[in-house]
């Protein structure tokens, strides 16, 4: 039985195993590339050290990592100030207040050491890239990884996520280490880099299958069997993790009432109604469509495949779940391809499908479901495309030139031609990941779905490398083709339209884009405040930061209820125990207090799409349009603002 068990493994490996050709790069570094290293990380530093510190802190959450970071200072622990320990990324606290200890409380200062690992970065991309590119086209990688105004910003920013790139980058190239070494003690170092890239960030897990590549692009059982115990050791670590970073969180319950959402919606809910021409339509046209495209597709497994791959695509099709449909559609297509499906007849797929997405778009608009951009949101459904969106904002141009190179790698892998070992890299390291993450929200962050940033732009970079150059391939391996002018030049316009000059340029010294509110404290500062004075802010952790105490965080309910707590019988904040105001009536009683002084309001320029109607929520917002509050002071951004109320006319 065990025999028959690992032949039909071996079996399964090398039919997974013969899709891809594994490249043979284990060729010395010359000079000349490590002198073109050296400047590329120069120029790294140059642009993620200018003006690093001439702005304030900003979103998304600086001031969550800086306020228990300099605590650090006070007694050691990375508290703030509620007294809430601040488990997460716990060395990047400690490196921040080793950068303020020595170069002193300062912005520079907080931000030195996610400058620091952003170099650092580059440099390890360097040595992942070697794996999958010639020296040309890997030093093309190093560039877009030294001047992506992704990366620049990552490393002028007081958070955590530069540091999960560099420890999942770490951890790749344990793993890719362990592939040609077969050590054991390799694939440990593995573990230990992503253990370390999980302690900065939870999201790291999401690279943790590339663990698997050694076994499945070599068709090794020992390396997958292998692949799959170090596997489990990481989801243990992050579980192990996770749980203690959560444990000093106050389990708050959320207020039934209020509407708190998590990473976004989703599309609209349509009447079941709609679907009923649909399922006519599959159980007609499709299973017809379907049966035809099988006809000449050889007998036995791949025929029953093919087959049901077809009608599950239309079946998701008419359920309004497109991103499936079109996975399965594709599978079947390629498959039906590599087992002698006619052209005419995939094409029956095609022109099927194409009928039945006019025929929602038509009805999806009766109904009233809006604009066409709004009508394809409702007919991807889930898992979420965000997720790939979100990832191709740091380089569209990049994404785009990984959509063409898939298309490609699909038409080759329909006529039976080995893909380039780096398809599989993106496979296990981009989009699996992004695949499943899209099971769990709609709408994500892009900083949500970096762990898939250097798979993705490794991947553009190897396809500008195949469409520009010919390596020669004998049987000692790939003899990359002589350096030409030509493929230097190819690199290059790869480099910058990969990068964007015009987005480097936004990204390079970018302090004026960021809102103020630095400024808006030192304006404070300025006044003389009276002990019966009372200061409100909209972003109560930045200005704790700057200003030591406000007395009240305004925000509204159905953002503020994910992170208040009850003290005392009084809502406050859980980070900085502030109270919280988050309806006009509560702001109202503070208003109408005979013995109170003037009151401060310091309000932000985030989110600034909607006027921050959404963040005040509806109450608030109203009170911001009233002329009541006058403001008295604007940033340098035109948007981060001071407002008065004075006092009385009994206490003036």
């Amino acid at each position: 039985m065990r025999i028959s068990v690992n032949a039909l493994l071996d079996h399964s490996l090398a039919s997974f195993g013969s899709l891809f050709q594994p490249a043979d790069r284990r060729q010395s570094i010359q000079r000349w590339e490590i002198g073109v290293l050296v400047a590329l990380i120069l120029l790294g530093a140059i642009v993620r050290f200018w003006g690093m510190g001439s702005f304030g802190l900003h979103k998304p959450d600086e001031d969550t990592t800086v306020l228990p970071a300099v605590h650090i200072l006070q007694d050691g622990t990375p508290r703030f100030p509620s007294g809430m320990f601040y488990a997460r990324a716990i060395t990047h606290s400690y490196l921040i207040a080793a950068s303020v200890k020595v170069f002193g409380e300062n912005e520079w200062a907080l931000r030195l050491p996610s400058a620091l690992c952003g170099l650092l970065v580059v440099a390890l991309s360097f040595f992942l890239g070697r794996r999958f590119l010639t020296p040309v086209w890997n030093l093309a990688f190093v560039a877009c990884v030294a001047l992506l105004p992704g990366m620049i910003a990552d490393s002028q920013e007081a958070r955590m996520y530069i540091f999960l790139l560099a420890g999942i980058t770490a951890f790749a190239l344990c793993v890719l280490r362990w592939e040609r070494t077969g050590r054991d003690r390799d694939l440990i170092y593995a573990i230990l880099a992503m253990s370390v890239a999980i302690q900065f960030h939870t999201l790291a897990i999401a690279s943790a299958l590339l663990v698997m590549y050694p076994g499945l692009v070599h068709s090794d059982r020992g390396k997958f069997f292998r692949g799959v115990i170090a596997m489990a050791a990481i989801v243990g670590i992050y579980i192990a993790i996770s749980d203690i970073t959560e444990s000093f969180y106050p389990h708050i319950p959320v207020d039934k009432s209020i509407a708190a959402p998590v990473l976004g919606t989703g599309p609209m809910q349509v009447p079941e109604s709609f679907y009923w021409l649909p399922a006519i339509f599959i159980g007609i046209v499709g299973i017809i469509v379907a049966w035809r495209t099988v006809i000449d597709v050889v007998r036995g497994w791949p025929r029953y495949t093919v087959f049901a791959l077809t009608l599950a695509g239309f079946a998701c099709q008419a359920a309004l779940l497109y991103h499936l449909a079109v996975l399965l559609l594709l599978a079947a297509i390629v498959m039906g391809q590599r087992h002698s499906a006619r052209t005419r007849q995939i094409g029956m797929i095609v022109a099927a499908s194409g009928v039945l997405a006019v025929v929602q778009i038509v009805l999806l608009k009766k109904l009233g479901a809006g604009s066409l951009y709004k009508i394809a949101g409702i007919m991807m459904g889930w898992p979420s495309i965000w997720t790939y969106l979100a990832t191709a904002k740091y380089s569209p141009l990049a994404a785009v030139a990984l959509l063409v190179g898939l298309a490609a790698a699909l038409w080759q892998l329909a006529h039976h031609r080995r893909l380039p070992d780096y398809w599989l890299f993106f496979l296990l390291g981009a989009w699996m990941p992004l695949f499943a993450l899209g099971f769990v929200g709609w709408y994500f962050p892009p900083r949500y779905t970096e762990f898939a940033l250097l798979p993705m732009l490794l991947c553009a970079v190897a396809v500008g490398q195949a469409a520009f150059t010919t390596p020669t391939r004998t049987a000692g391996g790939v003899v990359p083709t002589p350096l030409k002018r030509s493929v230097i030049a190819a690199a290059a316009v790869v480099v910058i339209a990969f990068v964007n000059p015009l987005a480097l340029a936004h990204a390079v010294n970018a302090g004026e884009h960021f809102p103020d509110h630095r400024g808006a404290a030192q304006f404070v500062r300025t006044l003389r405040l009276q002990p019966n004075d009372i200061v409100m802010a909209e972003e109560v952790l930045m200005q704790t930061y700057y200003l030591g105490h406000v007395d009240y965080w305004l925000y509204g309910p159905h953002v503020a209820a994910q992170f208040v707590e009850r003290v005392n019988g009084e809502a406050v904040d859980q980070y900085t125990h502030t109270r919280v105001i988050s309806k006009a009536a509560d702001l109202q009683r503070v208003i109408d207090k005979p013995d109170r002084g003037a009151i401060y309001i310091i309000g932000s320029g985030e989110l600034q799409e909607d006027g921050r109607d959404y963040i005040r929520g509806p109450e608030l917002a109203a009170f911001f349009r009233s002329p009541v509050p006058q403001p008295i002071f604007v940033a340098r951004d035109g948007l981060t603002k001071v407002w008065r109320i004075d006092p009385p006319a009994t206490t003036r």
